[in-house]
């Protein structure tokens, strides 16, 4: 039981993407029984020249590890969040399409799990990872042109078909394609970010609670709560995101914890500093850079009532809030064990 908690943790640790029903991570050497079962079944693989053998799975697992060392990204395993079923890959590779090396798309899903949306979830979310992590300006898809249910994934994902060409491998080989700028408009809206009313309770309330079960998030049902939202409106401490129709997408709080002003790690000559608690995304909105729209207001919140700094705690296994925080230019101040966990200590000079 130990040791199954213990790959457990490690497999979270290494979770890229969480979609609302699936985790993105890294391959592991334990995928390799998973993975064959789907590339080794004639039905799955059929648009592609044969089955894999097992010597092609294992090198298909070891390909991607390459890949991760030396790109930062590969095809990551998918998994079922409630579960953590393996059912699939996704992710981003480069490709030969039509003669050029380019950043390509792709996407495996077992066969008891298609036509149920997962390809299409997983493939959304690599694609908004990759413009956001990466300088490309370009995502595609291609695949043999009889693979027609591939095809409609690519469109689903926002890409148009952009060119047909023949292939050796595929004989004829349709490629798919997304822009930059497709992809911004694809969900481009009107959102401001607002002080929160009492009016909003009940909205932030049920906001909170999508976020419950979600990796890496310890809420639950009694916190935070009414009381959490009635201490934060009191003190003008709480900002949500609206949309045109007025409805909550996202939400955040400037804290006051006097326990973590007393820690001893934080720079003295960037005093008083303030924190900010409660960030929270509703998750069909998650991967689209609103998390950073919320931090960077309640930064320009805190800097104008006068703090020099800004504070954060943050799990030490939660790998993408520490890549978040590091982006956002903030620097490991310390460690510390609070609240019964042990946390990395994160401070900015708001500048």
């Amino acid at each position: 039981m130990v040791q199954d908690d213990r790959e457990t943790r490690e497999k979270t640790d290494m979770m890229i993407i969480e979609t609302e029903r699936l985790l993105l991570r890294e391959y592991t050497a334990d995928d390799f029984d998973a993975l064959y079962e789907i590339l080794s079944d004639p039905e799955t693989m059929r648009h592609y020249p044969a089955p894999f053998d097992a010597a092609q799975t294992r090198r298909w697992i070891d390909w991607n590890l390459e890949n991760y060392a030396k790109y930062g990204y590969g095809l990551w395993a998918v998994v079922l969040k409630e579960t953590g079923q393996f059912i699939g890959d996704c992710g981003i590779t480069i490709q030969c399409i039509d003669g050029e090396m380019l950043p390509e798309i792709g996407y495996h899903i077992h066969k008891k799990f298609q036509r149920q949306g997962f390809a299409k979830e997983a493939a959304r979310a690599v694609r908004d990872w990759g413009f956001r992590h990466t300088q490309y300006d370009t995502f595609y898809s291609y695949m043999k042109y009889t693979n027609l249910a591939s095809q409609a994934t690519a469109a689903a994902n926002g890409m148009r078909k952009v060119k047909e060409y023949p292939d050796p491998k595929n004989t004829i080989s349709c490629a798919y394609a997304i822009t930059r700028p497709e992809w911004e408009r694809s969900f481009r809206t009107d959102f401001r970010i607002v002080p929160a009313a009492a009016a909003d309770t009940d909205a932030v309330l049920r906001l909170y609670r999508e976020q419950i079960g979600r990796a890496f998030c310890p809420w639950n049902m009694y916190y935070p709560g009414p009381e959490t939202i009635e201490n934060d409106l009191s003190r003008d401490a709480l900002f949500v995101m609206k949309n045109e129709a007025g409805g909550i997408l996202a939400a955040i709080s400037v804290e006051e914890d006097e326990d973590m002003d007393r820690l001893e790690c934080w720079d003295p000559s960037l005093q008083p500093a303030g924190e900010y608690a409660r960030l929270a995304v509703t998750p069909a909105y998650q991967n689209r850079g609103l998390a950073r729209k919320m931090v960077s207001h309640v930064l320009d919140v805190l800097k104008e009532r006068g703090f020099k700094s800004v504070h954060i705690l943050v799990a030490r296994d939660n790998l993408p809030a520490i890549r978040s925080y590091a982006r956002f230019g903030f620097r490991t101040a310390g460690e510390c064990e609070m609240y019964d966990q042990h946390f990395l200590c994160y401070e900015k000079k708001l500048d």
